[in-house]
C-alpha cells in the first residue's frame, strides 16, 4: 500500500514511540536479573509507566480519531479495550505491592514475561491495522484539510503529556547515547531495512562537519536537543556545547514551553491566570503527602495535576543540576525560576556555584531565604556579570542577606533590580540603602519615573 501524505498521515507518527517504547521494554526485561530486588522493582516502575503511555495513547486515539471517524460514518467501531491495558496495569501494581522475596519474584517473572509476550503479539498487528484499515477510511470521510487539523490536535496531545517526561528522559540518559541505538531494532516500521541501506550508500547528517552540526543544533530547543544528544556519542558531545545552553527557563519547560532565547523578549508581566496556576501548583506540592492514601475523588484530581507537575519540574530541576550543568554552566548567562513551585534555597546555591558567569537571575515569588546565596559569597567570586536580579516576593530573603549579595554583584544594574516590600530579619531598615534602591515590585531608579 502506498504511504500517505505525512501531513495527514494520524497515525505513523505517534504508533513510531508506541513502537520505540515497545522496544526498551523488551530490552529491559531481558537484561532484568529477577533474583535482585532493585532490578526487579525497577522493571516493573519503567513497565507501570510505559503502559499508562499506551494508555493515554489510546485515550487520545478514541477522542481524536476514532470518535470522529464514528460521528462522520455513523458506524461503530470497536478497536479500543481498555482491559489489557488495565489488567497489565493491575499485573505491574500487584508485582511491586505483594511480592517480598527472590522466590516470589522468580515466579512472578515467568508470568510477566509470558503475559508482556501475549500482549506484544496483539499489540503490533492492532497498530499496523489502523495504519491499513482506519486511515484509508479518514481519507474517504474527512478533507485534506480537516485531516491536516486533525493530525496537529493527535500530535498537541501527545506532546501536552509526554514532552517534558521525554526532556526527562533525555537529561538522564545524557551519558549514554550509544545505549540507545539499539533500542530501534525493535521497530516493525516497513520502511527500517530500507532506511538502513540507503543510510550505508549514502553520506548522512552524521557526517557532516561538527561547526556545521552545531549550528544546526542552534535552532534546536532543549526538549531536541536531548532527543538529539541520544542519537551518538558524537552527537552527545556537541549537544553538550555551552552556547547552546545559554538561556534556563525550567519553570516553562516543565509545561510544555519551550522557549531558550534571551529573556529581553520574554520581559513582559505574566497574565493573572498563570500566576495563579504557578501558585496554586506550590500550594499542592507542599500540602501534598506521599504517604497519605490516595483520593480517587474529582474534587482532589485537579490537586493531583498540580502535584504531578510540581514533581516534574522538580526533576528537571535536579537533571539539569546533575546531568547539564556540570558540563556547560559557565556559558549559562540568563535563569528564570520566576513562580517555580520546586526549587529551593539548596538548588539555588548548586546553580548558582555552577552558573558563575549569570547576568539575568530571576526568582519571582520563590519560597527562598539568604542561604541559596550561601555558596556565592563564602567562595569570595561572587556573580561579576550579574546585571538583572529579580527577588520580588521573595519573603524569606532578609534585608542583610540582600544587603551581602548586593555586595557580591558589582556590574548589579539599579534599573533592573527588584525585590519585595516585605524586607525583614537584621538591617530591614538598610535595604533602601543598597544602591539607592527602592522597595516594591518594580524597577528602581528607572528613567522618567
Amino acid at each position: 500500500m502506498a504511504p500517505f501524505p505525512e501531513e495527514v498521515d494520524v497515525f505513523t507518527a505517534p504508533h513510531w514511540r508506541m513502537k520505540q517504547l515497545v522496544g526498551l521494554y523488551c530490552d529491559k526485561l531481558s537484561k532484568t536479573n529477577f533474583s535482585n530486588n532493585n532490578d526487579f522493582r525497577a522493571l516493573l516502575q519503567s513497565l507501570y509507566a510505559t503502559f499508562k503511555e499506551f494508555k493515554m495513547h489510546e485515550q487520545i486515539e478514541n477522542e481524536y480519531i476514532i470518535g470522529l471517524l464514528q460521528q462522520r460514518s455513523q458506524t461503530i467501531y470497536n478497536v479500543h479495550s481498555d482491559n489489557k491495558l488495565s489488567e497489565m496495569l493491575s499485573l505491574f501494581e500487584k508485582g511491586l505491592k505483594n511480592v517480598k522475596n527472590e522466590y516470589e519474584q522468580l515466579n512472578y517473572a515467568k508470568q510477566l514475561k509470558e503475559r508482556l509476550e501475549a500482549f506484544t503479539r496483539d499489540f503490533l498487528p492492532h497498530m499496523k491495522e489502523e495504519e491499513e484499515v482506519f486511515q484509508p477510511m479518514l481519507m474517504e470521510y474527512f478533507t485534506y484539510e480537516e485531516l491536516k487539523d486533525i493530525k496537529k490536535k493527535v500530535i498537541a496531545q501527545h506532546c501536552s503529556q509526554k514532552d517534558t517526561a521525554e526532556l526527562l528522559r533525555g537529561l538522564s540518559l545524557w551519558n549514554q547515547a550509544e545505549e540507545r541505538q539499539k533500542f530501534f531494532k525493535y521497530s516493525v516500521d516497513e520502511k527500517s531495512d530500507k532506511e538502513a541501506e540507503v543510510s550505508e550508500q549514502s553520506t548522512g547528517i552524521t557526517h557532516l562537519p561538527p561547526e556545521v552540526m552545531l549550528s544546526i543544533f542552534s535552532y534546536l530547543n532543549p526538549q531536541e536537543l536531548c532527543r538529539c544528544s541520544q542519537v551518538s556519542t558524537k552527537w552527545s558531545q556537541l549537544a553538550k556545547t555551552g552556547s547552546l545552553w545559554k538561556h534556563l527557563y525550567p519553570v516553562h519547560w516543565a509545561r510544555g514551553d519551550w522557549y531558550s532565547g534571551p529573556a529581553t523578549e520574554l520581559d513582559t508581566e505574566p497574565d493573572e491566570e498563570w500566576v495563579k496556576n504557578r501558585k496554586d501548583e506550590s500550594r499542592a506540592f507542599q500540602e501534598w503527602d506521599e504517604d497519605a492514601d490516595i483520593d480517587e475523588s474529582e474534587e482532589s484530581a485537579e490537586e493531583s495535576i498540580a502535584i504531578s507537575i510540581a514533581q516534574m519540574e522538580k526533576r528537571l530541576l535536579h537533571g539539569l543540576i546533575h546531568n547539564v550543568l556540570p558540563y556547560v554552566g559557565t556559558s549559562v548567562k540568563t535563569l528564570v525560576l520566576a513562580y517555580s513551585c520546586a526549587v529551593s534555597s539548596k538548588m539555588v546555591r548548586q546553580i548558582l556555584e555552577l552558573c558563575p558567569n549569570l547576568e539575568h537571575l530571576d526568582l519571582t515569588q520563590t519560597d527562598i531565604s539568604d542561604s541559596a546565596f550561601d555558596r556565592v559569597l563564602t567562595l569570595g567570586g561572587g556573580l561579576p556579570y550579574l546585571e538583572h536580579l529579580n527577588l520580588s516576593g521573595c519573603l524569606t530573603v532578609t534585608g542583610a542577606g540582600l544587603q551581602d549579595l548586593v555586595s557580591a554583584c558589582p556590574s548589579l544594574n539599579d534599573e533592573y533590580f527588584y525585590y519585595c516590600d516585605n524586607i525583614n530579619g537584621p538591617h530591614a531598615d538598610t535595604a533602601s540603602g543598597c544602591q539607592n534602591l527602592q522597595c516594591g515590585f518594580r524597577a528602581c531608579c528607572r528613567s522618567g519615573e
